[in-house]
């Protein structure tokens, strides 16, 4: 009596342990295949990694990683927030519309295995008189304005500065071109729409201090880029043939002599 009940159950055990067993198996493939087909939620990475002092005063070296492909070219550079000074209430206005940028370095790197890197990033300049300065300190129309005390390190993606053998190379295996498909919390638009990411990082870095022997002026420094016109050496006259002395005789209707005639 027990045997027969156990085979009368027994058919019913193996069909819900099939069907469970089918169950779980789609379920699992399905997981898979979303996993397969879902985007990463933020997009292209571009990250700063390291900022570090270089081996001169005012040099730089900046890092990161990024998962753009092998080869992109980016850009890095050093900025210097500057803000105008509103008499009236005696502080610096910091509103969008009154800052001004000074681009202290810029350098396009390439992306190596998931990596950039961009060294010798000089943000400091030597003055006519041997002190070492930023770039707006030499234009006579900011110096009266406020810096901020953190530089602004500004990694930037666009297609624009991609090399053309790359984009060449993309085009003909027929990879989708992932320049221009940019998504994610650091893409940002242009005036005409352009799709870029970027990435920012800031770093307090106080102004340059110091003096260091003043450069020699180059001609293009002087005159407007003409140079001291009175060292311009007289040229040499080319070549070693005598002119004849004009002929002294009384006039003629002699036919002219080979001397007489203008070389």
């Amino acid at each position: 009596m027990v045997n027969l009940y156990s085979r009368l159950i027994s058919p019913k055990k193996n069909r819900f342990t099939v069907k469970t067993s089918f169950v779980a198996t789609w379920l699992i493939l399905l997981l898979m295949n979303f996993g397969c087909t879902q985007k990463s939620p933020d997009g292209v990475q571009l990250q700063i990694k390291t900022i570090e002092s270089g081996q001169s005063n005012g040099v730089y070296n900046v890092g990161g990683t990024t998962t753009l492909p092998e080869s992109s070219r980016i850009t890095v550079s050093a900025v210097r927030y500057l803000y105008p000074i509103d008499e009236s209430i005696g502080s610096s206005l910091k509103s969008e519309a009154d800052i001004n940028r000074s681009i202290l370095a810029r350098q396009i790197v390439e992306v190596k295995q998931g990596q950039w890197q961009a060294e010798n990033l000089n943000i400091w300049e030597v003055a006519p008189n041997g002190n070492y300065q930023e770039a707006w300190q030499a234009n006579p129309s900011q110096k009266n304005l406020t810096p901020d005390t953190e530089i602004a390190f500004i990694v930037t993606y666009d297609h624009q500065n991609q090399n053309l053998a790359l984009q060449k190379q993309e085009k003909e295996v027929r990879i989708e071109p992932r320049y221009e498909k940019l998504e994610g919390k650091l893409v940002r638009f242009t005036n005409e729409g352009e799709k870029y990411a970027q990435a920012i990082k800031t770093e307090a870095i106080s102004l340059p201090v110091g003096k260091t022997t003043p450069p020699r002026p180059q001609p293009e420094d002087i005159n407007g880029g003409w140079g001291n016109r009175y060292q311009i050496k007289s040229q040499s006259v080319v070549g070693s043939t005598q002119v004849s002395p004009p002929s002294r005789s009384r006039q003629t209707n002699a036919p002219l002599s080979p001397s007489e005639f203008l070389r």
